[in-house]
């Protein structure tokens, strides 16, 4: 069924895909399609949903049209035809993008790679498909963004979701797939899309050893999400108080300081020592919050960020974030360090609280200026990523 737009900015199709079409589709492109979506595949896992469409899937095939919701796709341009038996139908899309209907497409794909005996032949897909007029490119991806953010339901969308396709997040992804450890074998993931991690290991690690080959070289333990950018940053910024309101209210307050940055004319254009800088403040961080963790009874986030941030504050430009990068780690006299700051850290949140809530206390603006208005004690450990001279 097809409907021409009366605002001029899309046309508007409704039609049901063939299951293998659309599982055609992902296995050649892949998360590509996805890449308008607000998240990636969240797994078989996720809230029942994805078990559920492989479910169907196996067991009655014929009655997926009818279980499930179907998707919504973007497309550049659209060519009609006849079909033989004079329906209209679709001869193909240009620019398709899926901005709902991620899992359920991801769903088929791997129902039928983990179950090869799936019959697809009987799946018909119910599926939206916009087709964007709008000529200005700005116009156009706050138009989708929206599409994105509306016609998403089946699980919860966060702020941090809606802000993948910015250009300041395509650009860490697009360094984290470039830049190697310095072994040079290694690489650090950063997951633009929630979920795209595990995709990646679904679709890349088709056997036992491949798998293993994957982990060893893109580890969880060096997977940087959206929200864990923003707190490295902003805590390393002498921002404790932010990262101490939350990952989305974090995040959304760095979202806006790009916004300014970039409104002022000073964008943040991430390049490759951007994303050194970037990984070493993720292992500073890290390593500050484990060190911290049997030393404080509660209110470890807090007192990890303020931490980080008097490490920030006290060595300044002379901490020799390469030197993290190339060790992937920080040394031994780093963490003695951390640990006494922790410590006084932690004392001083309690004393400047006054018996309010900790918790509640580190978020407050007044709290930062409490905490740092006296210096903290001098290092007293010689540290290497300290520079000399």
């Amino acid at each position: 069924v097809y409907v021409p737009g009366q605002s001029g900015d899309y046309d508007y199709a409704l039609t049901a895909i063939p299951g293998e079409a659309l599982r055609f589709v992902y296995e050649k492109f892949g998360p590509r399609l996805l890449e308008a979506n607000v998240r990636s595949f969240l797994s078989v896992k996720a809230k029942g949903v994805n078990a559920g469409i492989q479910s169907t899937l196996r067991s009655a095939p014929e009655r997926f049209m009818a279980f499930n919701n179907g998707i919504v796709l973007v497309a550049d341009e659209m060519r009609l035809h006849r079909a033989e038996d004079g329906s209209p139908g679709i001869v193909w899309l240009r620019g398709m993008q899926i901005v709902n209907g991620g899992q359920t497409t991801a769903s088929i794909y791997f129902a039928k790679k983990k179950y090869p005996e799936t019959d697809l032949s009987k799946v018909r897909v119910p599926a939206k498909i916009i087709v964007m007029k709008e000529e200005d490119p700005t116009k156009e991806e706050a138009l989708v963004s929206d599409i994105s953010r509306y016609a998403n339901s089946q699980n919860a969308v966060r702020q941090s979701d809606l802000s993948a396709n910015k250009p300041f997040h395509v650009d860490v992804e697009r360094l984290a797939l470039s830049v190697y450890c310095p072994d040079g074998v290694g690489r650090w993931f950063y997951e633009r899309a929630a979920g795209s991690y595990n995709t990646l290991l679904s679709r890349e690690g088709t056997t036992p050893a491949r798998l293993r080959a994957l982990k060893d070289s893109i580890p969880a333990s060096r997977k940087i999400t959206k929200t864990e950018l923003a707190k490295y940053l902003m805590a390393w910024d002498l921002r404790p108080e932010i990262v101490s309101l939350g990952t989305q209210k974090c995040f959304d307050r760095f979202m806006a300081a790009l916004g300014e940055a970039e409104a002022a004319g000073r964008p943040v254009v991430p390049d490759p020592i951007f994303f050194k800088a970037l990984v070493a403040k993720a292992l500073v961080f890290k390593a500050v919050h484990k060190t911290a963790r049997p030393l404080v009874s509660a209110f470890l986030a807090n007192v990890a960020a303020y931490t980080v941030a008097v490490v920030a504050d006290t060595y300044g430009d002379v901490f020799d974030l390469e030197k993290v990068w190339l060790r992937q780690g920080v040394s031994p006299q780093f963490l003695e360090q951390a640990a006494l700051w922790a410590r006084e850290v932690n004392d001083r949140l309690h004393e400047t609280a006054n018996g309010r809530m900790i918790s509640e206390w580190a978020k407050r603006p007044e709290c930062r200026e409490a905490m740092f208005f006296r210096p903290f004690s001098r290092p007293s450990v010689d540290v290497p990523e300290a520079r000399r001279g």
